[in-house]
């Protein structure tokens, strides 16, 4: 299964190369020597027709990217001070594991004032 990212890659192909089929497409993309995406040319043309809707997901939910399926989002303010937690976590070189996630959706959840009956039960 692809990523959304990998996906994105094959649009950007495809905006490059317009005037390719849509199954040289598939067999280019299966020729790479490194990082091969393997799809067949049914599934690229439903992944065409769902492009609106997956690249609407990137613009609404900035970790979509890396995710496979598109994942829901109860809290889109809770959700961004997650993403930039993390990411400040990361550059100085400190982990995330998943309690501390957990404590600190809890606490961005109070300080943004979520109503109790949005905020996600136990360990989300």
């Amino acid at each position: 299964h692809l990523t959304l990212s990998d996906w994105i890659s094959v649009y950007s192909f495809i905006d490059a190369h317009p005037h390719m089929t849509q199954l040289d497409i598939v067999r280019h993309f299966a020729a790479l020597k490194t990082g091969a995406l393997i799809f067949n040319q049914t599934t690229l043309s439903r992944k065409l027709r769902d492009r609106p809707k997956m690249e609407a997901q990137i613009n609404d939910n900035p970790t979509a990217l890396s995710s496979k399926r598109p994942r829901i989002v109860t809290c889109p303010q809770v959700e961004r001070a997650l993403v930039l937690w993390i990411k400040h976590m990361e550059d100085k070189g400190e982990t995330v594991n998943g309690p501390m996630l957990q404590e600190k959706r809890k606490r961005f959840e109070e300080e943004l004032e979520i109503p109790e009956e949005e905020r996600l039960p136990g360990d989300g």
